[in-house]
């Protein structure tokens, strides 16, 4: 069955907004999530993106389908601009929240216990809101993002976001140890 029946052709410049009347998420029997547009399509398990995830984070989603290619997932075509998507209905909203809350997850950083480099791979151990993490860093410019003058982002080798909220936190030894990384 075609998960698109009857949606036409769009342009990839077209943005279309949805309001939360439009649009319906469930969990099917299968386990996956499913997303019912305006009872026009249905996306098989839809990935939702924050369009301004560290500024605005509650008011516009992008609903999109997930194109699996050699083994690893990349965003694929986009259905629409979900705006006021808290007012979502409560089984919606849920799964919706479910589904941010997994793919916005990062721990907070508390300390940098460890640096190592193999041949240009960075292997740090990271004492995190969520625990111990083995984290490694394969190219540092293109995966640490600055958030204003004393907060950073990192993203690990697997996509995992690692948030330092205030380098001036950071004791001594892992101010020292960040700047081995950077």
């Amino acid at each position: 069955m075609d998960k698109r029946q009857g949606v036409q052709e769009a342009s990839s410049l077209d943005l279309r907004y949805l309001d939360p009347e439009e649009v319906r998420v469930w969990r099917g029997e299968d386990g996956r999530v499913y997303c019912t547009i305006a009872d026009e399509l249905t996306v098989l398990t839809p990935m939702f993106i924050r369009s301004h995830p560290l500024s605005d984070v509650e008011r516009y989603l992008s609903i999109r389908a997930v194109e699996h290619k050699e083994r690893s997932l990349a965003m694929g075509e986009e259905f629409g601009l979900l705006r006021n998507w808290r007012r979502l209905d409560p089984d919606s909203r849920a799964i919706v929240e479910a589904e941010l809350e997994r793919r916005y997850l990062h721990p907070k950083v508390l300390a940098i216990l460890s640096v190592r480099d193999y041949s240009g791979v960075q292997v740090c151990h990271f004492d995190t809101d969520r625990g111990l993490r083995e984290v490694t860093l394969r190219d540092v410019r293109d995966n640490v993002i600055y958030l204003g003058t004393s907060r950073i982002l990192i993203t690990d080798a697997e996509g995992n976001r690692y948030d330092i909220a205030d380098v001036g936190d950071l004791d001594a030894d892992s101010r020292a140890r960040l700047d081995r990384i950077l």
